[in-house]
């Protein structure tokens, strides 16, 4: 056995690099911001992180990260328990079905595979919601999370990438394409 316990505990975080990051993300759009209509252009970072990684780095991010990732966000959210496990889970195996279609493409093309996903994602969380306390409820708001999200994709992209190609780089490295 060659590997010091630096060695072993270095690999390990690595491989938790990507969820680990994707938490603090989560955590710090539940930072409360006392603004007009902040609590209706919350972005979805999950979701953003969820299909990020399922896109470019499955490997090191799978079911147990997503369910990780879904579980903190039911807890720091006022939807009901599951809904963001099964909203993200929905998004990961979106991604991991269709990823490949988009995986090489520029980046504008991902962007815009995660725009239709995260529509869908959208959609399906405000029809159970909906039904959940048995009324419609107003779109509007829905929508304006949506297009935060979406908005905000670049930018949680490129920390990704920042992430990826500073601490994972051995491995494989995503390079901005257009650059």
């Amino acid at each position: 056995m060659d590997d010091s316990i630096g060695e072993i505990l270095e690999y390990g975080l690595k491989k938790l690099l990507p969820l680990l990051w994707s938490v603090l993300l989560l955590l710090i759009t539940y930072i409360p911001i006392h603004l007009p209509l902040s609590q209706f252009l919350r972005p979805d970072i999950a979701m953003i992180c969820v299909y990020f990684w399922a896109l470019y780095r499955r490997d090191l991010f799978g079911i147990f990260s997503v369910v990780l990732l879904g579980f903190i966000g039911d807890s720091l959210s006022a939807v009901p328990a599951g809904l963001n496990i099964f909203i993200l889970m929905l998004i990961y195996v979106q991604t991991c079905s269709f990823g490949s279609l988009v995986n090489t493409k520029p980046f504008a093309v991902s962007w815009g595979g995660f725009a239709v996903i995260s529509f869908l994602a959208y959609l399906i969380k405000w029809l159970i919601l909906s039904i959940f306390y048995s009324r419609f409820l107003p779109f509007s708001g829905v929508f304006a999370g949506y297009l935060a999200t979406v908005f905000l994709y670049p930018l949680i992209a490129r920390l990704n990438i920042a992430i990826q190609n500073t601490f994972l780089a051995g491995e494989e490295v995503i390079y901005e394409q257009g650059q």
